[in-house]
C-alpha cells in the first residue's frame, strides 16, 4: 500500500512539472517568473507574440506633442523587453526626440486581436 501510495505521488509530482507553463525566456527582461506564471494562455501568447510585434515608429502627431515621455533612441528593431517596459492595456506612445518620431506599444488588447485575426488567415 505504501509503495502503491509512493509511486502515485512521484507520477502527480512529474506531471505537475510536465505540465508548468513554457514561455519565451526574452519576457523575463520585462516580467518576473511568478508574473509570468500567473498569467493566462492567452495573454502569455499574446506577449510572446509581443516581442517581435508590439513596437512601430510614426511621425509625431500634432495632437501627440505635448506630455510625451522620452525614450533614447530604440533602433527599429527593438523589442519592448529590451528597453524594459511592460505591454499595458492601452497603447503607450514615446516620443524619440533625435528622430523627431514617436514610437508605439501596442497594447494587449491589441496584440490578441492581432493574433486571433493571424489565426484566421
Amino acid at each position: 500500500m505504501k509503495k502503491t501510495f509512493f509511486i502515485t505521488a512521484c507520477m502527480m509530482v512529474l506531471s505537475s512539472f510536465s505540465m508548468a507553463q513554457k514561455y519565451n525566456n526574452e519576457l523575463l527582461k520585462s516580467y518576473t517568473k511568478s508574473e509570468i506564471q500567473s498569467m493566462d494562455v492567452e495573454t502569455l501568447q499574446a506577449l510572446e507574440y509581443g516581442v517581435e510585434n508590439a513596437i512601430y515608429f510614426i511621425a509625431i502627431p500634432k495632437e501627440k506633442q505635448s506630455n510625451l515621455l522620452a525614450i533614447k533612441n530604440p533602433n527599429s528593431s527593438s523589442k519592448y523587453t529590451d528597453l524594459g517596459l511592460k505591454i499595458m492595456n492601452e497603447n503607450q506612445y514615446f516620443e524619440i526626440k533625435e528622430i523627431n518620431q514617436l514610437m508605439v506599444v501596442k497594447s494587449l488588447f491589441v496584440l490578441k486581436n492581432e493574433l486571433i485575426n493571424k489565426h484566421k488567415n
